[in-house]
């Protein structure tokens, strides 16, 4: 990582090596990964853009390229810059006009360097930017005198790092071979062409029992574990590490992850130019569907999981801007996903919880002290979860909202508000025909009550999730759903909605107690990623969830004897949350040094201990 460059500098009278570390290089729209132009370029006044046979950007004469976007910005405000300097390398053939903008949320934005400038073929220009506070996103704008192709812009820190970084990435996955021999071949591309890096770097693929033998990467290694989840498999990665001193951090990532390799750069170089000892880097979240517009950049943790930045249009920079510079950098019970969240080693004091999947990436940033960061550019892209929703995500998801806040002293709330949390999860569902889901709300807080004895008893989740999906009939996706669109009326998010709606829906338990004669003709029609809305299920007979770009979807019908069968069985479980809490309180707090303990993980691997 840290290339050692001869320069010349003006503060020394003779000749030195100083160390300088590249810790940015220009990303290109690439199909598969995000091909949304605006997230990498804008550009203005004639032809300019990105040519993929040549795998460069172009510029003709008098148009103009900006570089002021999500991915190709360089956020030199997360770097501890005192005593260094930030150097540019432009390889280009053309003859431009250079120009360096720092942009500031909020401020005026500093104008860093303007030159005219001409190169030919294999020719480089080195612009040292000049010294001053950096506080936002710089980004290069080239505006051609000539038609020019631009091969790379490499940003450089002169001076030496923090920290001697080294990062094992850990990726964890069950019978999806094919997606992890994708993510190798894509890992082992970028350091064939970046092996500055590679000493740096090495990769391991924990095995949950599924297909996977071998990862097509030099410094990669598989390692075959019982299929405990994504707690168990991430947690197997971390004790390979640990126990074999492999790293300084660790990086969590997700089989099928759909990710710029360059963002491992991005991460480590982050991490070395770091006055913070617990940094950690959480990449964010965009969705598979809409790759302009940020899902998550982080999230926080209260009663629910709250995405930081969602919905932000990524193709306009100055909603870049205001995500990267203008946030806050800590926030109150703030966690990362681990479809990547690269960590220090020595800040791990608390282990996972053995969730297996879904609240085990939340449980572990609360427990442990990291200051979390996102960077622009770093980023997964992933179904949208709404999407995956079903029966058994809405019962792991209830278990562990339940578990975070009998065991987090800050998430405190008390008896009645966790009460409060659980019903309005179970109305949710219930209310909306979704009964499959009710009872899956029922049946988590009914484990989450029985305490330790039923996580260790079902560590692997076998039991459990062949109950879920032997109860799953009506909510199960199907394919080739066949719907006749003139009985159906689609979704609506304002209808039945208001003071007097809200009341009528309440006293009628959703208009479970009244009769099918004052009932809609018409059912109603939800979005994959829009369901179980309690208001617009409201007199309808029946609702339909459907995908149309899949014909994918299920119709979920009135039953009045199941919503009431539901409910009783919620209101008495709640009953027990409330009376039982307090107890409940100690046992989830003690756990979280017991249950989450490195020998515990050891005798659930078989390991000794």
């Amino acid at each position: 990582m840290n290339e050692i460059t001869p320069i010349q500098t003006k503060d020394l009278q003779s000749l030195q090596v100083v160390e300088t570390s590249l810790v940015q290089r220009l990303l290109t729209p690439e199909p598969g990964i995000n091909s949304e132009y605006p997230l990498f370029y804008h550009h203005g006044d004639g032809q300019a853009g990105y040519d993929t046979l040549r795998k460069a950007y172009f510029v003709q004469r008098g148009a103009r390229i900006s570089f002021n976007s999500y991915f190709n910005a360089f956020p030199a405000h997360l770097y501890d810059l005192k005593d260094r300097e930030v150097t540019v390398e432009i390889r280009a053939t053309g003859e431009f006009y250079l120009q360096f903008v720092m942009a500031r949320h909020g401020r005026s934005w500093e104008h860093l360097y303007n030159s005219k400038v001409e190169l030919g073929e294999g020719e480089s220009e080195f612009v040292r930017l000049p010294t001053l506070p950096f506080d936002g996103l710089v980004y290069a704008e080239i505006i051609a005198v000539r038609d020019t192709v631009i091969h790379g812009i490499d940003y450089n820190i002169v001076g030496k790092p923090n920290k001697d970084v080294t990062l094992t990435a850990v990726i964890t996955t069950f019978k999806r071979n094919d997606a992890v021999q994708t993510t190798g071949k894509r890992i082992q591309a970028y350091f064939d062409a970046n092996p500055d890096l590679l000493p740096r770097f090495q990769l391991l693929v924990i095995d949950n029992g599924g297909d996977t033998d071998s990862i097509p990467f030099s410094k990669g290694r598989v390692i075959k574990n019982k299929n405990l989840g994504g707690a168990g498999g991430f947690t197997r990665g971390l004790m390979e590490v640990t126990d074999n001193q492999l790293s300084s951090h660790v990086l969590f990532m997700d089989d099928d992850a759909s990710f710029f390799p360059e963002s491992l750069r991005r991460t480590i170089s982050v991490l070395q130019f770091s006055a913070s000892e617990n940094l950690a880097v959480s990449g964010a979240m965009i969705t598979e569907s809409q790759k302009w517009r940020m899902w998550e950049n982080g999230a926080t943790f209260d009663r629910s999981c709250r995405p930081i930045d969602n919905g932000r249009d990524l193709r306009n920079f100055h909603e870049v801007v205001a995500m990267s510079v203008g946030q806050p950098r800590h926030s109150k019970n703030k966690y990362a996903g681990w479809w990547y969240f690269c960590f220090p080693v020595s800040s791990v004091k608390v282990w996972p919880f053995p969730f297996f999947v879904r609240g085990d990436d939340s449980y572990f940033s609360l427990s442990n002290d990291f200051d979390i960061i996102t960077m622009p550019g770093v980023a997964s892209h992933q179904e949208d979860f709404f999407t995956k929703q079903s029966p058994l995500t809405l019962y792991l998801d209830m278990r562990y909202h339940i578990v975070h806040h009998l065991t987090f002293d800050d998430l405190e709330i008390g008896k009645r508000n966790i009460r409060k949390m659980a019903e309005r999860y179970f109305n949710r569902f219930n209310n909306s025909y979704h009964y499959e889901s009710a009872q899956a709300v029922n049946l988590a807080i009914e484990d989450v009550l029985a305490g330790d004895a039923f996580w260790e008893q079902n560590v692997d989740m076998a039991e459990k999730r062949k109950k879920i999906a032997g109860m799953t009939i009506r909510e199960k996706v199907q394919d080739g759903v066949s719907i006749d669109i003139t009985r159906l009326t689609k979704h609506s998010p304002r209808r039945n909605k208001g003071p007097w709606m809200s009341f009528w829906r309440s006293v009628t338990f959703n208009g479970h107690i009244l009769p099918e004669k004052l009932f809609y003709k018409r059912a109603v029609l939800y979005p994959l990623d829009v369901r179980a809305i309690e208001h617009d299920t409201f007199l309808r007979p029946y609702s339909v969830t459907l995908d149309p770009s899949t014909g994918k979807g299920y119709t979920c019908k009135i039953d009045k004897k199941l919503y009431f069968e539901n409910r009783k069985q919620f209101l008495a479980l709640a009953k027990r949350l409330e009376s039982e809490y307090e107890n409940l309180r100690k046992r989830y707090t003690g756990a979280s040094s017991t249950m989450t303990a490195k020998d515990a993980w050891k005798r659930r691997f078989g390991m000794t201990a």
